[in-house]
């Protein structure tokens, strides 16, 4: 797991120097405190050709020096700087041995050298993990690099008719001297909207995120970006019984689970206490009978968003090496700045602060970390998808019918009065305006009111945020409901929000985290079940309850879903109010002509109030001016 840059310069005057490239690698040190290396090549007599490539490494499988990079094949000609792994590593190596290949290491890097020798680009179709690699070809002077297909790891690049440049984290392409960091105004209300800002734009103008599933060839000039994975084709197969689907899922499961656990330093769980992570905990256990199993959770004196109370039922039921840290409020308010600087660029998730300092606190036993991540975003567990398809079921009745629901039974009494408007909202939109991801919650009312009037005229609707999904629906039109939202999730919020939360934060804390969930063959095998055995009836998540109910105490399986919550909501009428108030009012803040600081100002006062929960909202917005302050004010 590591940091990975570089460049390719076709202008010799505006040539990236060895100093940039240095200081692209080391702005990224957390990545990969291990090791470090560069490769600088301006061949004599080509004024007008340059090309750079940087790695920060943290080292996981084959710790010794001949796993350094950038690193390169026999004679020179293909390099490369990578950051993941490989799990079926083994068994490519034993082919490559067969076709004549020579290795020097042990690594799963030296690897894709040599399959990317023999097969060329279609070499990522081999690769089963997680990454995002960059290879530099000498003979044919082209750069290829590809990311995984999930999007577990990252790749940021920049690129025009003279260059291209690109790196793990946006920081260090601004450290290359040759990108300005310029606000995209035009995705500021998808970030509103959804929290985070959809791939492939980012929020810094000109700098692109490489999808998931995507390579890309930069060549004299020219960029080709393509696909070569999607889970769009897959259909559901021909209903085979639930023993079946059970059978398949347990295996495969297993299989992920085994496979993440080849390491040549000490792992671990993060433990939240919710059934994925809990399976995951349980299945390292069967696994390895002679070895405690290290779990780590994180939890709040605020005992309703505490999951402590599972995770010791866990570890205690596993008899695992259990750690616990408890995060403060003050903490949590003061890291935000740091938050912003290791994400790049602003992602409204309040649970990426609890990650880090738990990641910190596992870096003291473990170097990687597994994680349930996915699992809701393949098997249902998000109880959105019962509002949505209860509204679908809504909007199948005939509209004399329809007519005598004053207040459909989705929207009850309990409800607050801003969520009844979302909900009365969706009511008259089709699925693909009203179901933008799992993490929206503002109507485009409430966000209308915060638009200063020229910024709104200008950007306000540039781009209707279903705009942003539709090729996704498009891709998938003939499915059923479940499974748009499901593939939605999974190709969109999935890895521009929790995955860049999962890897920035371990890695801030130079810890790896494996996500067993999100192996792309299990990821496969979840497209092609039927969904009913997604969520069956009121179930949500059915076929994996189902399969590990044999595996976890039934505490574990029955509890209420709360998502690693943490509770902004009580902090925010406390003494983060002050602080939000001091950080949205601020002269700076009004002058970027964005909101209007009179609404911020009721936002604030009818939170602490307690007559709405706009807690997500204030938090979306201080990340976003902090983002500013960081990046365009003061930039790195």
């Amino acid at each position: 797991m590591c940091g990975i840059c570089g460049f390719v310069s076709l202008n010799g005057n505006e040539s990236i120097s060895k100093n940039c490239l240095s200081a692209m690698n080391n702005v990224m040190q957390h990545r990969g405190p291990d090791d470090e290396g560069t490769y600088f090549d301006c061949p004599i007599g080509e004024n007008s050709f340059s090309v750079g490539l940087g790695h920060r490494r943290l080292s996981i499988i084959d710790l010794s020096v001949q796993g350094h990079q950038p690193m390169s094949n026999e004679d020179g000609s293909v390099w490369i700087v990578y950051n993941g792994e490989v799990y079926n590593f083994i068994e490519l190596k034993d082919f490559l041995i067969k076709k004549g290949h020579k290795f020097k290491s042990h690594t799963d890097t030296e690897v894709i050298i040599h399959l990317y020798e023999e097969k060329g680009k279609e070499c990522v179709n081999y690769l089963r993990g997680m990454f995002a690699f960059a290879i530099w070809d000498t003979k044919k002077k082209i750069l290829f690099a590809a990311r995984d297909r999930l999007g577990i790891k990252p790749f940021y690049y920049y690129y025009d008719s003279d260059k291209l440049v690109f790196a793990s984290e946006v920081k260090s392409i601004l450290k290359s001297g040759k990108v300005q960091p310029q606000v995209n105004k035009e995705v500021i209300d998808a970030y509103l909207t959804f929290g985070y800002v959809p791939a492939p734009q980012t929020m810094f103008s000109d700098i692109i995120k490489l999808q998931p599933g995507y390579m890309l060839t930069y060549e004299q000039g020219k960029l080709s970006v393509e696909q070569y994975w999607d889970i769009n084709g897959i259909e559901q197969s021909q209903d085979k019984g639930e023993e079946y689907y059970l059978e398949q899922f347990r295996g495969l499961l297993g299989d992920c689970v085994k496979m993440r656990l080849i390491s040549d330093v000490p792992l671990g769980v993060f433990l939240s206490g919710g059934i994925d992570s809990s399976t995951v905990v349980g299945l390292m256990s069967r696994m390895s009978p002679e070895k405690q199993v290290k779990t780590f959770c994180v939890g709040y004196k605020d005992k309703q968003s505490s999951e402590l109370e599972y995770a010791r039922i866990v570890a205690k039921y596993f008899n695992t090496e259990h750690h616990e840290f408890y995060l403060e409020p003050a903490d949590f308010y003061s890291f935000i700045p740091k938050l912003v600087w290791h994400l790049d660029e602003p992602v409204v998730e309040a649970a990426a602060i609890p990650l880090y300092f738990i990641s910190k606190l596992a870096h003291e036993y473990v170097t990687v970390l597994l994680s349930g991540e996915g699992a809701d975003e393949l098997f249902a567990g998000y109880y959105i998808y019962k509002k949505m398809e209860m509204i679908e079921s809504y909007r199948r009745l005939p509209s004399w019918i329809r007519k005598n629901f004053s207040d459909p039974l989705l929207i009850n009494s309990i409800v607050s009065d801003k969520k009844k408007k979302m909900f009365r909202h969706y009511l008259n939109l089709p699925l693909e305006e009203r179901y933008l991801g799992v993490s929206v919650e503002l109507t485009p009312e409430i966000k209308s009111q915060l638009y200063d009037p020229e910024f709104s005229l200008e950007y306000g609707n540039l781009k209707l945020p279903y705009e942003y999904l539709s090729p996704y629906y498009r891709r998938i039109s003939h499915k059923d409901a479940l499974t748009k939202m499901l593939y939605i999730d999974t190709k969109v919020w999935l890895p521009d929000d929790l995955l860049i939360k999962a890897d920035k934060m371990s890695m801030a804390t130079s810890v790896e985290l494996r996500v067993p969930f999100l192996d792309y063959k299990l990821v496969e095998f979840a497209m092609s079940v039927p969904s009913k055995y997604k969520m069956h009836n009121s179930t949500t998540k059915y076929l994996l309850k189902k399969s590990v109910k044999s595996l976890l105490p039934k505490e574990i399986i029955h509890r209420k879903k709360k998502g690693f919550p943490v509770p902004i909501n009580a902090w925010f009428k406390g003494d983060f109010s002050e602080k939000a108030a001091a950080v949205l009012m601020d002269g700076k803040s009004l002058k970027r002509g964005i909101f209007r600081s009179d609404n911020i100002a009721k936002l604030i006062k009818t939170h602490k109030q307690g007559k709405e929960d706009y807690s997500r909202l204030l938090f979306s917005l201080i990340m976003l001016e902090f983002w500013h302050n960081i990046f365009i004010d003061n930039p790195v």
